[in-house]
């Protein structure tokens, strides 16, 4: 079974030692020689010269075996050989978590297939199934590649959380994982996919991890594990989060799909993640800051709703209103295609960072340069975010972002935000996207926002529209910095003036005021950076720069 990394495998590492050496790792031995022995160890002591030492994991039988007895659940593991893992029954359960750690030494862990009796059956499908920390002592697992070939379908009745790696995680560290591939799963009912881990929780972070692997997944309707959350989730590292999950440096280059084909089902898609809880709830959910996602994101389901996002299907809450409790996307970017066209559902929600950003939730200083798409009435479509909204007290807020590349919408399309919607801000942020709705009786198109029904005083604020044009199939609605929406909460903004305002067979009243819908004329395309720091406040000192392209970049820019 496992062997321990002992004196004697260290020792054979070293091709030449001194005396002194030898007779320290003698006395070391003897030391060691009254530690615990697991089942089925070696004769040799364990020498813990560094945080690699554990049980050498060398064959496939030896990684079944965790899990076999109570006091393996805790061990420390080593990876020492690349392992193919074919009708793979996940190790742990909800029951008996693993709760030790598993250090993968760099080696790759090929996931070919789970076992088709445990497809169906299990609720937490994975390498690890369930892995939990034990009290204040987290689980690890780090420095590990996989490579998916799964290309499976469940027929369980009751809701699933898959992950390549652990289908459910809480009180647990994931760091340096790389997951390539493929990964095509179809479902009768709501699930939870996600690269890394399916349904992450309190006490989970994801440290400098990436993934290549091509998603195409297929969730049902019903069954959901999260109390009343009847929703799929799907996410290039992770599904879904909730209670304080951390993801940091990590990035996707690999497309997602999430094509939902049962009836009423509804789905959440992003490239780093599906998206936080969802509900009407201020708590603190989690965070995602410095990550990147360059794969193509398609969302589309046969419900009421489809959200998709570069980075997060969704994001909600925060928790006593300060920043550390705010459940929050920062210094992240994406490009790529983000998409709901064709998707069955009623509502389509689709934003170059996130798709729904809600009760309290914040973007900050990320940006987006591929093409968001939508193609149905009732659509909500926007360069950052397709909608934010909303919590009298706990204000949704996007700040210091911007976006380029294509916005395309239907009856809304916003170069920040689609529609910014009830109790939220948008500011200093500026777009160089091409703003299109292609849909008659258009609700709102703007260089900014679509639309703005934000009563809070000055809501949209500091904000640039810079966009080559903007365009309707059929509008009254269509200005440079706010297309349509009650609110008249709209100030000290500006707009280039040689932008293309086309309404189609609509009409176009302009409202060229630095408070009104199209904002104050730029002279120019490119204005100095007087106007945005001098007139509208914007922060070169620790927020943004001066980019060679002649925008503003954000500090963290390369």
């Amino acid at each position: 079974m496992f062997k321990q990394i002992s004196a004697a495998r260290n020792l054979r590492r070293k091709s030449l030692w001194p005396i002194w050496a030898l007779s320290v790792l003698f006395l070391g031995t003897l030391f060691f020689a009254g530690c615990e022995q697991p089942s089925g160890g070696g004769a040799n002591t364990v020498i813990r010269i560094d945080d690699a030492t554990g049980l050498l994991i060398e064959t496939v039988d030896d990684l079944k075996a965790i899990g076999k007895d109570s006091v393996s659940l805790t061990k420390t593991y080593v990876l020492g050989a690349n392992l193919e893992l074919k009708d793979w029954t996940p190790i742990c359960n909800k029951d008996d978590p693993f709760s030790g750690s598993l250090n993968g030494g760099g080696y790759t862990i090929t996931l070919k297939s789970f076992d088709p009796s445990v497809v169906s059956a299990n609720t937490y499908l994975g390498i690890f199934g369930y892995v939990k920390g034990n009290g204040s002592v987290s689980a690890l697992i780090k420095n590990l590649k996989i490579v998916s070939e799964i290309n499976q379908s469940s027929t369980n009745t009751g809701g699933q959380a898959i992950g390549v790696l652990a289908g459910f995680a809480e009180n647990t560290e994931f760091s340096n994982i790389a997951l390539s591939g493929d990964f095509e799963f179809t479902t009768d009912k709501n699930t939870y996919f996600g690269g890394v881990v399916g349904y992450a929780q309190k006490g989970v972070s994801l440290t400098n991890s990436t993934t290549s692997m091509t998603m195409k997944v297929d969730g049902g309707n019903g069954g959901g594990l999260i109390g009343g959350m009847y929703y799929n989730y799907a996410g290039g590292l992770v599904g879904a989060f909730k209670d304080g999950v951390e993801i940091t440096a990590c990035h996707n280059t690999g497309d997602i799909s999430a094509d939902c084909t049962t009836t009423g089902s509804q789905v959440f898609c992003g490239g780093i993640a599906g998206g936080s809880y969802y509900t009407f709830t201020t708590v603190y959910q989690g965070k995602i800051e410095d990550c990147s996602s360059t794969g193509n994101i398609i969302a589309k389901c046969k419900g009421f709703w489809s959200w998709a996002g570069g980075i997060a299907g969704c994001l909600v809450g925060d928790g006593d209103g300060t920043l550390e409790k705010t459940t929050r996307i920062v210094r992240c970017w994406a490009s790529g295609t983000v998409s709901v066209k064709d998707t069955g559902a009623g509502f389509p929600y689709v934003g170059g960072i996130v798709g729904y950003n809600y009760y309290g939730a914040l973007v900050s200083q990320c940006y987006f340069t591929g093409a968001v798409i939508a193609d149905k009435a009732n659509d909500y479509t926007g360069g950052i975010a397709g909608y934010n909204s909303k919590n009298d007290g706990h204000n949704s807020r996007i700040e210091d972002c911007w976006s380029g590349g294509t916005v395309t919408g239907f009856n809304n399309a916003g170069g920040i935000v689609g529609q910014n919607q009830v109790n939220t801000f948008v500011r200093r942020c500026y777009s160089i996207a091409f703003v299109k709705a292609s849909g008659a009786g258009s609700t709102g198109v703007g260089g900014i926002a679509g639309m703005n029904a934000s009563v809070e005083a000055n809501a949209i604020s500091g904000c640039v529209a810079l966009n080559p044009s903007i365009e309707a199939g059929n509008a009254n609605n269509i200005h440079r910095i706010v297309g349509g929406g009650s609110s008249t909460q709209h100030s000290n903004n500006h707009a280039w003036s040689n932008m293309a305002v086309n309404p189609g067979s609509g009409t176009y009243t302009p409202d060229k005021t630095i408070n009104g819908k199209d904002g104050a004329n730029c002279t120019e395309k490119k204005p100095g950076i007087e106007l945005y720091r001098d007139t509208l406040g914007w922060d070169f000192t620790t927020v943004w720069k001066w980019g060679t392209n002649g925008y503003p970049i954000l500090q963290w820019q390369s």
